[in-house]
């Protein structure tokens, strides 16, 4: 019994051509830099701060658990977690000054 698989057709010569001329660069580059500018602009990076943070170990333990059953980096769920309770914080700290 012969186990059927899906095979691609083969390309055309005019399909080559375009692969090769994109491979090699060839192509208008003013796309590929419109394509890139529109990346740009949507995913702007903020500057990073780098700092300890030291944690008990348990807490640490449990932040290994969250990574090893999600995959999420211990720095991301750090950021998760932080994140809204520090904007909470400080428009707390804003309001009480005013």
């Amino acid at each position: 019994m012969n186990k059927s698989k899906f095979h691609k057709p083969p390309l055309s010569n005019t399909e080559k051509e375009k692969k090769a001329e994109e491979f090699l660069g060839f192509l208008d580059s003013k796309n590929i830099n419109n394509k890139k500018n529109n990346l740009v602009r949507n995913f702007e990076k903020e500057q990073i701060s780098c700092f300890t943070f030291r944690v008990p170990q348990t807490l640490h333990d449990d932040l290994k658990e969250i990574t090893a059953l999600t995959g999420i980096s211990i720095n991301a769920i750090c950021l998760e977690l932080l994140r809204p309770n520090i904007k909470r914080k400080l428009k707390e700290l804003k309001n009480d000054t005013e």
